[in-house]
C-alpha cells in the first residue's frame, strides 16, 4: 500500500471534502493529512518532522500554498502538487488581516491573523522543481490569475493543464479523474 501525504493550502483543514474525497477515491493509498499554518517555518518543520518519523512515504500531495509547501520540502520522492502558489509574496499580500479558516482545525480555532511578518517570512525559501514532480493547474485559476499558466510552463519540467480541474481548489471530479491517476503511476 503506497503511503501519501496531504498538504492543504492556505485557510485549510485536515477536515476537509477534499480529504475525504482523497481516501474514498484511493483506498489503496494510506492518507496522512497533515495540518499546516501560514507560518511558513513552522509548516515546514511540521511536514520534516513528520517525513522523519515516517521515512516509508510515497508521496507529497500540495494544493495551494501546500503546493509551495510540498516543493520546498528536500522530499526526494514523488511530489504531486496542484494549482501551487510559486510567488506568496505577491499572492498572499491580500489575506494580510483577519481570516477564516475554511474548516475544523485540530485546535477548535476558527479564525487566524495573518501579518506582514508572516508575509515576510517567505521570502527566505524557495520552491523548487525536481525530476519527481509533477504539476496540475487549471487554465483559469480565480485565486492566481491568468498569468500563471506561463510561470508553471516555465518553471515546472512536468506541468500538466487538467480539464479535470476545474477551479483553483481539488474537487471530487479531479480526485475521481486525474489525481487517481497520477497516485498510481
Amino acid at each position: 500500500m503506497k503511503k501519501a501525504v496531504f498538504i492543504h493550502g492556505f485557510a485549510g483543514s485536515i477536515h476537509s471534502e477534499t480529504v475525504g474525497n482523497l481516501k474514498k477515491y484511493n483506498p489503496d493509498v494510506q492518507w496522512f493529512p497533515l495540518e499546516v499554518n501560514h507560518n511558513v517555518e513552522q509548516s515546514l518543520q511540521i511536514i520534516q518532522h513528520f517525513l522523519q518519523q515516517h521515512p516509508d512515504i510515497d508521496i507529497l500531495v500540495g494544493s495551494s500554498l501546500g503546493g509551495y509547501y510540498v516543493l520546498c520540502t528536500p522530499f526526494t520522492g514523488k511530489k504531486i502538487v496542484i494549482n501551487p502558489v510559486l510567488n506568496p509574496m505577491a499572492v498572499l499580500k491580500k489575506h494580510v488581516g483577519l481570516n477564516q479558516y475554511r474548516g475544523r482545525r485540530e485546535n477548535g480555532d476558527t479564525h487566524f491573523k495573518f501579518t506582514m511578518q508572516d508575509l515576510f517570512r517567505f521570502k527566505s525559501y524557495k520552491p523548487m522543481d525536481t525530476p519527481n514532480t509533477i504539476c496540475h493547474y487549471t487554465a483559469n485559476d480565480p485565486f492566481l490569475g491568468e498569468s500563471i499558466k506561463r510561470e508553471y510552463q516555465k518553471f515546472f519540467s512536468n506541468a500538466i493543464m487538467t480539464p479535470h480541474l476545474r477551479g483553483h481548489f481539488m474537487d471530487e471530479h479531479y480526485i475521481k479523474h486525474m489525481l487517481t491517476i497520477e497516485l498510481n503511476n
